[in-house]
């Protein structure tokens, strides 16, 4: 009797463990697409290559407007794409200058966007002024005492989709 019982115990314990051995999940669910390189070229989602330009940016966009109230929480820029590739994500450098030009804050943005050959695109970031105490200089002067505030804004990298024929 014990003998019969050991195999039983035994068959039991050996479908437990075929059962569990079912459920163990080898695939993982919810990946993404990593970005593959191929030839220096970034391939992305879109099934269009992507480039990267960091020299002579400055001659391939223009900074052609900016907007910033003084109780606002956004700043606004209008980029002009001036080379014949779509600009996919720009990265550029904003200075903040007090009225005797000393610097007030720098930083380093990159900011995702869709800018065609030869058109002007408006983007919107958040604001350095977290206490919004400050007003853009060229911009409408406030009826509150606020500090006034310029800016010079360098592109830094542009990140586009080449024509590809």
């Amino acid at each position: 009797m014990t003998s019969r019982r050991i195999i039983i115990s035994a068959c039991i314990i050996t479908g437990i463990i075929h059962t569990m051995a079912d459920r163990i999940v080898t695939t993982r669910k919810h990946l993404k697409p990593s970005v593959e390189l191929q030839s220096g070229i970034a391939y992305t989602k879109e099934n269009q290559y992507a480039d990267t330009i960091t020299d002579h940016t400055s001659k391939l966009v223009r900074f052609c407007g900016y907007e910033k109230t003084l109780r606002t929480s956004r700043e606004t820029i209008f980029i002009e794409n001036l080379c014949d590739s779509t600009i996919s994500s720009i990265s550029f450098t904003i200075n903040y200058l007090d009225s005797d030009k000393r610097q007030i804050h720098q930083r380093k943005i990159r900011h995702k966007t869709d800018i065609p050959p030869r058109q002007a695109r408006r983007i919107d970031i958040k604001s350095w002024d977290t206490q919004k105490s400050y007003y853009y200089i060229h911009g409408d002067k406030p009826r509150k005492s606020a500090t006034p505030y310029d800016i010079t804004i360098f592109p830094d990298t542009l990140f586009i989709t080449p024509c590809i024929p």
